[in-house]
């Protein structure tokens, strides 16, 4: 029996620093957020690559974009210059729990992924796999896209499910329907992913004193945020600190023995 062929690809982690002017490429590009955001528009409609959003750019799609402050990006190029079937739909989609699980594995396995060529593609396969599930209506995807544009501006301040809600303009039973169908959680656990997602973050690329990473991702201080990373991961921020730092002085004793 044949198995379904999956598209060549090639995985990179990237940073950019101002503005791309507008180009295009004959294969499709995935872009996901790892840290930082960046403002972009695709054939004419702006959006933005944020902790929430991700985007696929279809081959031959003129776009440009900027990006501010420090950032990092996964960057997927699919070997499919007829474009990949699967996405012909998707253009902006939501990071939803499977997604930000398959970009914390990128995170934490990056070398893996850049030095195995089967582990690329069947991490590849995955995130297309959960792209190509059915995608909701227009009006659906917007009220949840500003929902999760409320939750990324305010992820610092205390979030109720009436105010997140009025920004998605819809009721709150309607919300938590809307993250159930299409994040596979509720709005709180997502907020709770996000939170430590964005804390696990700040603590490996700054120098943030960790009681302002705490107030930052919207937990009341240090101690708040050292209970709640011990529980979801059984990490605490000094060990997550201490690892990150251990990786980066790898990573640049290898480049000066290179």
């Amino acid at each position: 029996m044949n198995t379904p062929a999956h598209p060549t690809v090639a995985l990179a982690m990237r940073s950019y620093s101002g503005q791309v002017e507008l180009h295009d490429h004959d294969f499709p590009q995935i872009v996901l957020p790892q840290s930082g955001a960046m403002e972009i528009e695709v054939d004419g409609r702006g959006g933005k690559v944020d902790a929430s959003q991700g985007v696929v750019i279809a081959p031959g799609a003129r776009h440009s974009f900027l990006a501010e402050r420090r950032n990092t990006f996964l960057v997927l190029d699919l070997d499919s210059p007829g474009g990949e079937p699967s996405l012909a739909d998707t253009r902006f989609f939501a990071i939803d729990p499977q997604i930000r699980h398959l970009l914390g594995y990128a995170s934490h396995s990056g070398a893996l992924l850049n030095a195995s060529s089967p582990v690329a593609s069947a991490w590849s396969a995955l995130l297309l796999a959960c792209l190509a599930r059915p995608a909701p209506s227009a009006p659906q995807r917007q009220a949840l896209a500003r929902a999760l544009a409320h939750i990324e501006q305010h992820l610092g301040s205390p979030l109720s499910a009436r105010a997140i809600a009025q920004a998605a303009g819809v009721s709150e039973r309607s919300l938590y329907l809307l993250f159930e169908r299409d994040m596979h959680s509720t709005p709180f656990a997502y907020i709770s992913t996000l939170r430590l997602d964005r804390a696990i973050d700040l603590l490996g690329r700054t120098l943030l004193p960790i009681s302002e990473i705490a107030q930052r991702v919207g937990y009341a201080d240090q101690s708040a945020l050292t209970h709640a990373l011990k529980k979801a991961r059984n990490q605490t921020p000094a060990a997550l600190r201490k690892a990150a730092r251990d990786t980066q002085a790898q990573a640049a004793t290898r480049l000066r023995q290179a």
